[in-house]
């Protein structure tokens, strides 16, 4: 070996060691967490710890990203996404916008307003239809595109969402959006844009599920009942009123707000 050759060898075996030793370690609440061997209610593989969960059984598939992700064969509708179309609660992929079955529609404004693009051939669209693949209910979660049925798992009631119920989802929501809900004498003053910085907005400025939970953090333990939550510090009033100001002036407690008992305050088509 040559000289400048060994010199430059031992530079990048350096430069590696020093990357190892700056790594920073993987947030507990991170689905990585331990190697993959943890409790994160998004492992489906063979590695979660929780004797409970939703997950294959021991000897079972044990590659935790494989259930959501591909490196080949991918679909186009996420970022290597290995999961098939939801096939929605009437089997065909659609689903009912909030309050369409319940007659509640009319509470609210989006569906009116044209630059909202509430609804249409596509909804639910984006992040949100890439979580409806498992919990919609219906489609099997343990089969993916690149190898099939990897595991033989069933959503749980608890874990079936129902749009008919839920926080609106894939409206665009911009200033034009917010100036019509705001036409409503009774939601005047009552609506904000999150700040772009949140990154609580998709790419065609849309709100989806991913608005307020982030898939890859588990944060509902113990006290904190909030799961999957996005904006996440560990003290659970301020990270659900932080999440709810970031579009309703006011918070929780807006005048704005469309609020019943059970209704948007959970996911669920069985609490």
């Amino acid at each position: 070996m040559k000289a400048w050759q060994g010199v430059a060898v031992g530079l990048v075996g350096l430069m590696l060691g020093a990357v190892i030793a700056q790594a920073a370690p993987v947030d507990p609440k991170s689905l990585g967490h331990n190697g993959g061997a943890n409790q994160h209610p998004h492992n489906l593989s063979s590695r979660n710890t929780n004797a409970d969960g939703i997950h294959a059984p021991a000897g079972g598939e044990n590659q935790i990203c494989r259930f959501c992700h591909t490196p080949h064969g991918a679909s186009n509708k996420g970022p290597l996404w290995n999961r098939r179309d939801p096939l929605g609660p009437n089997g065909d992929g659609t689903f009912p916008l909030y309050g369409q079955i319940s007659g509640r529609l009319g509470e609210i404004e989006i569906d009116d307003i044209p630059a909202a693009q509430y609804g249409g051939a596509d909804y639910p669209n984006g992040a949100t239809r890439l979580c409806l693949s498992c919990h919609d209910g219906v489609t099997a979660v343990g089969e993916v595109l690149s190898r099939g049925t990897i595991a033989s798992l069933t959503m749980s009631a608890r874990g079936t969402i129902d749009l008919d119920t839920s926080h609106p989802v894939s409206f665009v929501y911009n200033e034009e959006v917010r100036a019509g809900i705001m036409v409503n004498v009774n939601k005047a003053g009552q609506y904000t844009l999150p700040p772009a910085e949140a990154g609580m907005l998709d790419k065609q400025s849309r709100m989806q599920c991913t608005s307020c939970h982030d898939p890859h953090l588990d944060t509902k333990a113990g006290a904190y009942t909030l799961p999957m939550w996005r904006r996440y510090t560990g003290i659970e009033n301020d990270d659900y009123e932080g999440t709810c100001t970031a579009c309703h002036v006011g918070g929780s407690n807006s005048p704005g707000l469309f609020r019943k008992p059970g209704i948007g305050d959970n996911h669920f088509a069985n609490p």
